[in-house]
C-alpha cells in the first residue's frame, strides 16, 4: 500500500523540514529537497525535479498508491564564504 495525502502533507510541514527523497513502485526516485518543490492534490503529489544548481524543473504527478518508501535525506548546509 501507497502513501496518503495526508502521509505526504506531514512530511512537508514538519519542523523543522526534513529534504526526502520520494522511492516509487517503477523504481524510481524524486528528491524533495525544500517543500516549494511539492504540492499535495486529492489524488497525486505534484513533486518538481530538481534541476543542477538547486532550481526546480521538469513536474512529475505522482499517484500516492506509487509510492513505496521515504528516505531522509541530510541536510545541505550554507558555506560562507569568506574574502
Amino acid at each position: 500500500m501507497g502513501m496518503t495525502s495526508k502521509d505526504v502533507r506531514d512530511l512537508i510541514r514538519a519542523t523543522p523540514f526534513r529534504p526526502f527523497r520520494l522511492h516509487l513502485a517503477d523504481g524510481n526516485s524524486l528528491r524533495v529537497p525544500h517543500p516549494d518543490f511539492i504540492l499535495v492534490a486529492a489524488e497525486m503529489a505534484v513533486v518538481a525535479a530538481e534541476l543542477p544548481g538547486g532550481a526546480p524543473g521538469d513536474i512529475n504527478l505522482v499517484p500516492y498508491e506509487h509510492i513505496v518508501r521515504v528516505e531522509f535525506l541530510p541536510r545541505r548546509t550554507s558555506r560562507v564564504v569568506r574574502a
